[in-house]
């Protein structure tokens, strides 16, 4: 059978497994990777050799680094330092700012943590600016969602960005340079458009469901936060080290000491590592022993779908590697015409709008197109940053997020339509603007 209905055959029963059957993201992903290797023509014994290879390569390059980034966030989230951090920007950038502090910390915030733990625990804020100052508050949300959901997509250690680095190959300094890049664009974004769009709509625009909370002032007891620097240091000394490595390499001789010791400290499973350590050290004692304890166990659960799902779309990215599908796919870019970047711009974008969730569109469209890049011989962080802007294409009715920001702004579902789902196209577009600069030098 031709490869490329193979292709479209895999793609429709990985849509079907995923949409139809509500199968989880990890055995639609196996199950397509069966699929796809046996209408391929290899043999059975071959489909199954790939598919662990695929499988325990992607485990062994990023699953104890989704770890520790997940358990990373946990503590900061726990301790109330992302709180800290929130409220230090809103007093950098002004209260008169207040749309670009909420985006801002967004951007800070889902770094490490999850943007729907992100936005529960920022919403009091968000209430609290909006009773103070007067502005729309769909304006600070919308803005704290484009920053939350920007990171979200792009920047490691938050696993999805860190599991399509690790596919890909991409080393994690480097994404996460990349990433900050391209969410500034998507932010930036989706802050300009909250800012332009809701800024003289009528208050009719909005409606609110008729359990909601009435709008009360939020005081922030400051007393009970912990320090600035407790609060990013944590974060901050990971991401640091993870660059500092990347740029040692890229500057230095292999043979340099520099380079050793920065490879050593500056490896993501080391760095993310230390850093965890660290807010242990800096911020459990607010938290107390027992808390550290379900902090670090709860952590564990977290982790295990995510690198269970990365592990499947591994599997699957071997099977059209070994396959040869990258050979007949790439030829067919070429033949269209069409700019590479859309394609798994597409693909990210069409799943995230029909299974709602961001981690699986980032991983399987840089699953479905880093054959065709390697192909084509095109720098894969072109698909890391493509990929990303079309999992921002559209959040609505079917992802949590969408949820989580109606509930805690009281907003009925038809004004989260109105406001947030309709915000992440200029995001997308954000992302997408910074794929193609990006692809300019690359």
């Amino acid at each position: 059978m031709p490869i490329e209905i193979v292709f479209l055959i895999g793609m429709a029963f990985l849509l079907f497994l995923a949409l139809k059957v509500k199968v989880n993201a990890f055995m639609s992903l196996l199950g397509t990777a069966v699929v796809m290797g046996l209408l391929a023509g290899m043999p059975a014994t071959d489909v199954m050799g790939a598919i662990t290879t695929g499988f325990s390569s992607t485990v062994k390059s990023i699953g104890i680094v989704i770890i520790f980034g997940i358990m990373l966030g946990n503590y900061l989230e726990a301790s109330s330092a992302t709180t800290r951090m929130a409220l230090d920007t809103v007093k950098l950038v002004g209260q008169k700012r207040s749309s670009l502090a909420m985006a801002i910390s967004g951007y800070i915030v889902s770094i490490p943590v999850f943007s729907d733990a992100g936005f529960v625990i920022l919403s009091p804020l968000v209430k609290a600016i909006a009773k103070k100052t007067k502005i729309p508050l769909a304006i600070l949300a919308v803005s704290l969602s484009a920053g939350l959901l920007a990171t979200h997509v792009y920047v490691p250690p938050t696993p999805g960005p860190l599991a399509a680095a690790g596919m890909l190959g991409i080393d994690i300094g480097r994404a996460i340079l990349y990433g900050l890049f391209a969410s500034v664009f998507m932010a930036g974004a989706g802050w300009l458009f909250a800012e332009i769009y809701f800024r003289n709509k009528p208050e009719s625009f909005y409606t609110f469901r008729e359990d909601a909370e009435t709008q009360q002032e939020v005081e922030m007891d400051e007393a009970k936060l912990p320090g600035s620097l407790t609060s990013i240091v944590p974060l901050l000394v990971p991401l640091v080290l993870i660059v500092l490595n990347t740029t040692c390499n890229m500057l230095l001789p292999k043979t340099s000491l520099v380079v050793k010791v920065a490879s050593f400290i500056g490896d993501p499973n080391v760095a993310l590592a230390m850093g965890t350590l660290l807010a242990i050290a800096l911020l459990g004692k607010r938290l107390g022993s027992k808390a550290v304890m379900k902090t670090m166990d709860a952590s564990l659960k977290d982790a295990g779908p995510i690198v269970f799902i990365t592990a499947a779309g591994g599997a699957l990215g071997q099977i059209l590697k070994v396959s040869g599908a990258g050979d007949k796919l790439a030829q067919m870019v070429i033949d269209t015409g069409l700019p590479f970047i859309l394609i798994p711009f597409a693909i990210a974008a069409v799943l995230k709008i029909v299974q709602g969730s961001g981690t699986v569109a980032v991983v399987t469209a840089a699953t479905l197109s880093a054959p065709i890049a390697a192909q084509l011989g095109l720098d894969p962080i072109l698909i890391f940053l493509a990929s990303g802007a079309g999992a921002r294409s559209c959040c609505h009715v079917n992802d949590s997020y969408f949820w989580v920001y109606t509930n805690c702004m009281g907003f009925d579902m038809k004004t989260g339509l109105k406001t947030l789902s309709i915000s992440n196209i200029s995001m997308a577009l954000g992302g997408l603007l910074a794929t193609f600069i990006a692809s300019l030098w690359l």
